[in-house]
């Protein structure tokens, strides 16, 4: 019988001559393409949020003020056609009587806003969302539109409508938006009672 020590070992010795040489090569072939730079063509974009400035003229009706350990929420009811409230919110070191009239851009010339005074402002505003809450009962929709603004978060608008292609073009006229904007914002939730 011959001896087969010698062929197994060689068998062994090439199996282990091939598995280093695989392994040190995909190393330095790694090594290699991690170290080439890429480029691509388009670059990723994220969602960019939509500018506005918004133009509004209203009356200050109420405004409730509430407080708690790190936020100081304010609601102003507005005596306005289409526009009802405003939602804002601030730190609560940074709030006081002239707050408000900074989100507005009134500031300095106005200090303070108060009850049934009449306001123009034109905000900049950053919007995030819009939903509308169509209340086919009482022939209205309520909308909000939700912002990334630092302290005016929301606003809150109703319409005599319930027809999706008149609050599209309500909400478009209102923020001066296009519609396919407005289309790419909005999120509807209908209410039959």
């Amino acid at each position: 019988m011959p001896d087969l020590r010698p062929h197994i070992l060689l068998i062994i010795m090439s199996l282990l001559l091939v598995g280093i040489s695989f392994w040190a090569g995909s190393d330095l072939l790694t090594k290699h393409l991690l170290a080439l730079s890429y480029r691509t063509i388009d670059k990723l974009q994220a969602d960019q949020l939509t500018q506005v400035i918004l133009m509004m003229s209203f009356t200050v009706i109420d405004t409730q003020i509430e407080q708690d350990q790190s936020l100081t929420k304010v609601n102003i009811n507005i005596g306005n056609s289409l526009l009802k409230t405003v939602e804002m919110e601030f730190p609560k070191s940074n709030f006081d009587e002239a707050a408000i009239a900074k989100t507005f851009g009134l500031y300095p010339q106005v200090k303070k806003i108060n009850r049934n005074q009449p306001v123009t402002v034109n905000i900049p505003v950053a919007l995030k969302a819009i939903k509308a809450e169509i209340k086919k009962e009482k022939e209205i929709t309520l909308i909000e539109v939700i912002t990334a603004n630092k302290s005016l978060r929301k606003l809150s608008f109703v319409f005599p409508v319930t027809e999706i292609n008149m609050i599209e073009s309500m909400t478009a006229q209102v923020l001066k938006l296009q519609p396919q904007d407005v289309q790419a914002l909005v999120r509807y939730q209908v209410r039959k009672s």
